[in-house]
């Protein structure tokens, strides 16, 4: 199953093409800087234009794994 976020081709402000995908942890809990625990943190890619730094899908992790899963097990099959 192809995600509607890896469909993106281009930037809704700008209209540009060149977009990157990049990765960040983000605090989910409100626990303090220094006192995290695994726990709570969550890690979230998120596709960016590159021209106007606009931010045009956030997906989870697992959504983003579970993507790259289906892609391969396509690929690969006979």
């Amino acid at each position: 199953m192809m995600a509607i976020e890896l469909e993106i081709k281009g930037c809704k402000v700008c209209e540009s093409t060149s977009l990157t995908w990049h990765t960040t942890i983000i605090n989910r809990s409100g626990v303090q800087q220094g006192r995290l625990k695994t726990t709570d943190v969550e890690c979230i890619f998120f596709l960016g234009c590159d021209s106007c730094s606009e931010t045009l899908v956030s997906i989870s992790a697992d959504k983003a794994a579970g993507i790259m899963n289906d892609k391969a097990s396509l690929s690969l099959a006979p």
